[in-house]
Order: structure tokens, then sequence, then C-alpha cells
């Protein structure tokens, strides 16, 4: 049986790891006797729950995508025998801004059959440069297996498409960190019963709830017709009326005469609401603040130990829109990028996310033999900027501006069409 502290581990927060139970049946032919017998054969879920933040991203075809190599280990104590393989997954994210206010993270699962006893298993998940681990182990009892492990998730519903997160004719998206925020109305429960005699009898489930002082809270009795030897139970509960807190969840399962067949337990916790406080590790362009600082001043942060730096951030962002700004940058790269430099790195990549979108844009191609393509940015306070391709490559510099702090390239003004030459002069 696993238990609770083992459904639950993890050796950092870098990722979230889940093993569910099932237990099938198999036959086994005897070829000399001719006899065949049945047998208990297990099949280990790992749920995995990977936060977005965790992942190293590349532009591809406009989308930010992740990929990420996962290296799985597990290892028989009992016996010399040992599985390894790898994995290959990628994931994208429309919006880093998005993903950030909703604490996306990403889920994968995978598995295999395994007879009963004790297992330790490893894995390791490697995204560019960010490595993270997680090992435990297992114990797996037939006597323990009435009914399945329970699985925690964040969605059941009807399916019929070829979707990898399938138990049958329904779509089961695990959540492996057992976390809910309030972006989350419901918890999901899936598990299943086995051993079943099939007959006009009913079997009694009781699901009782209790905070992390023992209290119980809530205890939901349900019946099921006993149709088949192994039955898929799921079930749904809302946490509206819950307070924030640690909650165990227990399944008991008796038959027509009160006699426990089986329980099992889990955890879950139901968080307060996310704090807007952007975390410093991992947050894409948390610490890009140089446009928005004085040459002095951001001479002052780079100087910072890393302590300071983590501090001064979280003043920073304390007073800035973060989400609006990692907006800008999103676009900015999406837009801007010229050849390998990010797109705020370049001229109008810089302004953009500096000063926001602009209110107006005008656009022109060579009116005479010098000039040369331009965009004039123009805000509504009256900020201006001129950009000109001058290799005709799509590379924009800034050649004029009106504003105070940005500096202007007379000696290009020869570019510039004959219309903005005369408004600079």
């Amino acid at each position: 049986m696993i238990t609770l502290l083992l459904l639950l581990s993890t050796a950092t927060n870098d990722f979230y790891i889940d093993p569910v139970v099932y237990k099938s049946k198999v036959e086994i032919k005897d070829t000399i006797t001719g006899t065949t017998k049945e047998e208990d054969i297990f099949y280990i879920e790992f749920n995995c729950g990977i936060p977005y933040q965790k992942l190293h991203y590349e532009e591809i075809d406009s989308a930010n995508v992740a990929k990420a190599i996962i290296a799985f280990k597990i290892l028989n104590l009992e016996r010399p025998d040992s599985l390894v393989d790898t994995l290959y997954r990628q994931f994208t994210v429309p919006s880093f801004r998005e993903a950030a206010r909703q604490q996306t993270f990403f889920i994968t699962q995978f598995g295999l059959h395994i007879p009963q006893g004790r297992f330790k298993y490893k894995i390791d998940i490697s995204s560019g440069d960010e490595v993270s681990s997680v090992e435990d182990e297992i114990s797996i009892k037939t006597e323990n297996y009435r009914m399945s492990d329970i699985l925690i998730a964040n969605e059941i519903a009807k399916d019929t498409s070829e979707h990898h997160l399938k138990k049958g004719n329904l779509r089961i998206v695990p959540h492996p960190s057992h976390k809910f925020s309030e972006f989350y109305e419901n918890i999901y429960l899936y598990y299943e019963i086995y051993d079943i005699i099939p007959d006009s009898n009913h079997l009694k489930l009781t699901y009782t709830v209790k905070d992390d002082s023992g209290k119980i809270i809530g205890s939901i009795p349900r019946h099921i017709e006993k149709k088949y030897k192994s039955q898929a139970i799921n079930f749904v509960l809302s946490m509206k009326e819950m307070k924030p807190g640690q909650y165990t969840i227990t399944v008991d399962i008796k038959d027509e005469n009160s006699k426990s067949i089986a329980q099992k337990e889990t955890s879950f916790e139901i968080t307060r609401p996310a704090k807007k406080e952007i975390s410093y590790d991992g947050m894409p362009y948390y610490d890009k603040i140089e446009y928005f600082l004085s040459t002095s001043e951001y001479k002052f942060f780079k100087n910072m130990p890393e302590e300071g730096k983590s501090n001064y951030l979280k003043r920073f962002w304390a007073q800035n829109d973060y989400y609006a700004i990692a907006e800008r940058f999103e676009y900015a790269d999406k837009h801007y990028h010229q050849g390998t430099k990010p797109g705020y790195e370049t001229d109008r990549g810089r302004i953009y996310v500096k000063y926001g979108a602009p209110d107006e844009i005008e656009k022109s191609f060579i009116e005479h033999e010098e000039s040369k393509p331009y965009e004039n940015w123009q805000y509504f306070n009256g900020f201006q900027f001129v950009f000109v391709d001058i290799l005709g490559t799509n590379e924009y510099t800034l050649v004029w501006t009106n504003v105070r702090d940005e500096r202007s390239q007379p000696t290009l003004y020869k570019h510039l069409p004959e219309s903005i030459r005369q408004q600079i002069e």
C-alpha cells in the first residue's frame, strides 16, 4: 500500500510526482498440466506535474516551446529486476503572462506493470540547464488492494477522443500537487474496486473529510450496484464552502452487511488566494528592469549581492504591473527579434517594453534615393520615435525622438523622408 507520505513525496518543489497503483488479473497457463490460473498484477501510474517556470523555452513558429527529457528508473528491492526508460515531452506556453497569473503546470503520465513487492524509483526531469530529481520507495501487497489508490484530479469528463489522460470513456486530468488554489471549485476523485461478486446487492461507499485537527467536516454516503467484477468510481467534492487548510478524505467501502471491504485515504490542501507578489526565481523577464532605471540606478542594482537584488526586485514589482510589462516583453520578442537577438534588445523592442504600445504607427517606403523604409511611432502624450531600416534588412534603428531621456542620431537624418526632416528642423 502506498502511504500518504509517498503519494505526496518530492525531493524539492521543482515538480510533483503522485504514484497511483491499480490492480488487474492475468491468466497464466501451465502448458504441461494444461491448467490455467489467475494472478494479480499491478500497474503503477506516475502522474507528474511540472511548473511552467521550471522549463527552458525557445520560440518555435511564434510559440513559446519547452522541451523536456524525463529519465525514469524503477528497481525491485526483493529481486534483481530493474527498468530504465527515457521519455521526451514538449510543452507550449501561449502567454507567459497568463501562465504566471494561473500558476500553470504541465501534466505528463507514464507507468508500467509490476508484481507485488517493494520498489525504489527515481525520476529526473531536464529542460535546458534545469535538472530536477525525485526518488522514493513503494510497497505493494495484494491484501491492500481490494481497491486502487485514490487519484486526485482537477477534471473528470466524458471524452471519446484519443487523449493520453483517458481511462475508459473518461478524460481524467491528475492534480499531482494535491494543492488547490482559488482557480478551482471542485476536487475530483477516481479509484477502482476489485474482486466484486456481481449480484443484486449494493456496495456502501462513505466519503469522510477531516481537517488538519482531525475534526470531521463532512461525511457523504453513496450506494453502487454490484454490476461487474471490477468497477471504476469517480466522485466530485465541492470546495466552495471549505476554508483554506489541509484536509484528509477517506473512502470506506462496505458490503450490504456493513462488513468493511476496503478503505483508502489521501490528503489535499486548499490554499489561500494566490499572492500577487511575483516569485524572484524562474519568472520570465523578472530581472529585466534596466529599461526602467537610470544608468546609475541600474549600475547600483547590478553591483548588489544576490539577496539585495532579490529585495530590490520585490520592491520594484510591488510598484509596477509585472503582468503588463511581461506582456510587452512577449510581444517584443515575437515581433521585433533580429536574427539571434531577442526582440526586447532591438530598438523597437526596447521602446515598446519601456513605453508600451504606440497609439499610432506610420509606415512608409523609400521616397527618394537616400531615404529608407521607416516607422513613425506616436503616443498621445506627445512622445514620438522614428525608426529607419538603414540596411534594408528589417533591422530598424532609432534615428530620432523627442523624448529627453532617449538619444537621437543626427548623422542618420539623411535616411529620413523629407516630411520627417522638416518636422525635426
